[in-house]
Formats: C-alpha cells, sequence, structure tokens
C-alpha cells in the first residue's frame, strides 16, 4: 500500500486492458493498486484531488479519448498517467494508420494538461521471446509492473518516459529474413504513403509474419533513435 505523508491514491481507468489484466495477477501491483474501473464507469467513480489516474483505457475513436482525458482534468486529480504507445513515432512521416494516429492525438491531449504525464511503451509481452523477428521496441510486463510502483519521469521536464528497449530477435529462416529486408525496400518507396502496403501485409499475416505495417516501421524509428 502507499505510505508515507503525500502518498497518492492510485486508480486505473481501463480494467479490462490486457496490459491491466496482466498487471493485476502480480501481488505487489494489486496490492497497491486497489482502485480499477472502465471507461463507463468513469463519471460514477468518486476520484479525489489525492488520485494518480493511470489511463489505459483506448478507443478506435479520438473523441471518445478526449472525454476520458477532459473529465478527468475537471475531477481535479492529482496526477493522470497516460499511457501511450512507441508508434506514435511515426505520426510525423504518416497518419495512415487508425492506432498510430488515435494515440497520438491523445498522448498531446495528455501533455496539454497541466498534471498529465506520459508513459510510451513498446511492443507488450510477457517475455522476449515472444517479440516477433528483427528489431523491436519492447516493453515487458515486469518492466511495466516496476515502473508502476516506482515511477520515474527522466523526459521533458519530468512528464515523460520511454519504458523500452530494443530487442533483436531471430528470423525463423532466411526466406523470412529476406522478406523482411524487401518489405523495408518497399515501406522506404512508399514514403507517406505506406498503407499501399496493406494487400502485402494480409499475405504476411497469413504466412504467420507479425513484423509488418506500422509495427515495422515503429520499430525501425525507433532502432535508429535509440542506436544513433
Amino acid at each position: 500500500m502507499n505510505s508515507g505523508p503525500g502518498a497518492l491514491r492510485e486508480v486505473v481507468v481501463g480494467k479490462g486492458s490486457r496490459i491491466w489484466q496482466a498487471l493485476v495477477k502480480r501481488r505487489p501491483v494489486a496490492q497497491r493498486f486497489r482502485y480499477a474501473i472502465g471507461h463507463t464507469e468513469l463519471r460514477s467513480f468518486d476520484f479525489t484531488s489525492a488520485d494518480r489516474v493511470w489511463v489505459l483505457a483506448y478507443s478506435t475513436r479520438p473523441a471518445d479519448n478526449t472525454a476520458i482525458l477532459q473529465y478527468l482534468q475537471q475531477t481535479g486529480v492529482a496526477e493522470i498517467v497516460y499511457i501511450s504507445s512507441s508508434s506514435t513515432i511515426i505520426a510525423p512521416l504518416t497518419d495512415c494508420y487508425a492506432y498510430p494516429r488515435a494515440k497520438k492525438l491523445a498522448e498531446d491531449e495528455a501533455m496539454a494538461i497541466p498534471q498529465s504525464k506520459v508513459l510510451t511503451l513498446g511492443l507488450v509481452v510477457e517475455h522476449d521471446s515472444e517479440l516477433p523477428a528483427g528489431c523491436n521496441a519492447a516493453t515487458t510486463l515486469d518492466e511495466i509492473a516496476e515502473f508502476f510502483l516506482h515511477p520515474t519521469w527522466a523526459r521533458d521536464g519530468g512528464r515523460r518516459a520511454h519504458l523500452l528497449r530494443i530487442v533483436r530477435r531471430p528470423f525463423g529462416s532466411p526466406f523470412e529474413q529476406a522478406l523482411y529486408r524487401g518489405y523495408g525496400w518497399l515501406m522506404g518507396k512508399c514514403e507517406r504513403r505506406p498503407c499501399l502496403l496493406r494487400p502485402l501485409d494480409l499475405v504476411l499475416r497469413t504466412l504467420g509474419m507479425r513484423w509488418y505495417g506500422y509495427t515495422f516501421l515503429s520499430n525501425r524509428l525507433w532502432t535508429t533513435t535509440t542506436t544513433s
């Protein structure tokens, strides 16, 4: 439990999210985070000025994400932590993918709220072995649990954190490696319109590949940024 003067009450919005369902199975997290609600319970929950609210809820409709953040700001909670995605790094290059676009909009709106902070996660897995082949900006559930219990904010004046590592995973075969390299070449040719590759993405998905689409582009950008 929280202890000491000025301790915050931890509240999660997004109790049905895959990440939270995994985190709450860890006893230290369950003991600290005693309040978890869904987005439909937002207006019936009794928020206080001593709450730190972790927003895991996500909607494909940007207006829904905006409504959550604006309502939390109106309640006067002490702190709002918006959980964002490493995929938002592609926003300056293209807006053709719905998920990164919606997450980036919500991330920007969160940063416009004085008491908000943004936590950026990579591809979330239980173990690194679950990641796709190639280089990945990745975050394990254990790393998220540790951050939830002991958050540190090293970026943008103490308002942001990037909780991810670059993890290289082997290819299943030389054929997959060749596909990966060819896909990267095509992605470069598409420039701001990588969604042109969606028919190919369907083929790759059928073949069991998991590194295509905005995942590929995001991972490539994070790998370049992190290692340069």
